[in-house]
């Protein structure tokens, strides 16, 4: 005979044991507003675009994860006007006043090649008998004018050519080696000198 007083304390047993957040309502979080406020951003020329930062209630807020940009950001010197708009946690619409102003020191960049075995670097145990060459392959909107390796006691282990070409020479100790590049200015930069580092290990 159907026990009508048993299925009823198992269906409650069942019941109990279900969570009770799953019969919770789930509150969305509370948004920040952004509208209407202005804020002030100076950079220096680098020729690419930068991630944005601004700061609301002492917290930094950052491009792509809190705000994106309406429209394409630009590059070039001079003072800009651009419109933001809140995401995740923020919302509405923004403006910063953004100027790009001419590079202290020369803008350059590596061969993404020669920049992955630079952050790498060379183990000595390799050079213990052999040489090694690598092109530096500097690219930059002024003029390449001359490279140079700093240090006395380094020019007896690192060669470099007018063309950027590197020697690491055999038996070659282990350290952080330096290349002196010297770049032109130009409209977006001034004149000057960047370090290349070659790490031994």
């Amino acid at each position: 005979m159907f026990n009508m007083k048993k299925a009823m304390a198992v269906a409650m047993t069942v019941a109990l044991m279900v969570p009770s957040t799953a019969f919770a309502a789930t509150s969305s979080p509370v948004k920040t507003s952004i509208a209407g406020q202005k804020y002030t951003i100076s950079s220096q020329y680098t020729g690419k675009d930068e991630t944005l930062k601004i700061t609301v209630n002492g917290k930094e807020l950052v491009e792509g994860t809190d705000f994106v940009l309406v429209g394409s950001e630009p590059t070039a010197l001079g003072s800009y006007t651009l419109t933001i708009k809140g995401i995740g946690l923020y919302d509405g619409e923004a403006t910063i006043a953004y100027t790009i102003a001419k590079a202290e020191k020369p803008v350059y960049k590596l061969n993404k090649k020669t920049e992955k075995k630079l952050a790498k670097g060379f183990k000595a145990k390799k050079l213990k008998k052999k040489s090694k060459k690598i092109k530096l392959k500097v690219k930059s909107e002024g003029k390449v004018k001359s490279f140079k390796v700093k240090g006395k006691k380094a020019k007896k282990w690192v060669k470099v050519s007018k063309k950027g070409v590197v020697t690491l020479m055999k038996g070659i100790k282990k350290g952080t080696y330096k290349i002196r590049v010297k770049i032109k200015g130009t409209d977006n930069f001034a004149k000057g000198y960047r370090t290349i580092k070659i790490v031994v290990k």
